[in-house]
């Protein structure tokens, strides 16, 4: 009688096993989502910091010593803000400038590989058919690669 408890037992244990298994299975897949909107959206803030500020180095609106203080600024408003060093922000800036440049998309049009576009609530997509021609609206995806449409 004690093997048929032992079996049972081990197929209790094995039953719970692998439903455990899917619990965790379930929570690294939530966290995998939750790390890369994450991600997503550190990429967009450096994108977006980028652009602001390398158009106003364009313009000479701004120098060296306003980014200085920029980085000081957001230091003391936010002391928990991390990442917004005088480099970082260049950083930020060489960023948007090398992947916003024309020669990138002129490169990646070669390539095929689509170019690097700005999140927006919504876009509309004209079809590459001709039989459908309404255009459809879709859910962009943060930090997408959108592949030209021939002209």
């Amino acid at each position: 009688m004690k093997k048929g408890n032992i079996t049972k037992k081990n197929t209790a244990n094995d039953i719970a096993v692998q439903e455990f298994q899917q619990v965790h299975s379930i929570i690294s897949q939530h966290r995998l989502r939750a790390l890369q909107t994450v991600n997503s959206e550190n990429l967009l803030t450096a994108w977006n910091v980028g652009a602001f500020v390398s158009e106003r180095l364009k313009n000479s609106a701004w120098g060296s010593k306003t980014v200085m203080q920029l980085s000081e600024y957001l230091r003391t408003q936010d002391p928990t803000l991390k990442g917004y060093s005088r480099s970082s922000i260049y950083n930020m800036v060489l960023f948007y400038d090398t992947y916003s440049s024309s020669e990138f998309q002129q490169i990646t049009e070669k390539l095929n590989l689509g170019r690097f576009v700005q999140a927006t609530s919504g876009q509309i997509v004209q079809s590459k058919t001709a039989q459908l021609e309404s255009a459809v609206i879709v859910q962009a995806v943060p930090g997408q690669l959108v592949q030209a449409l021939p002209a």
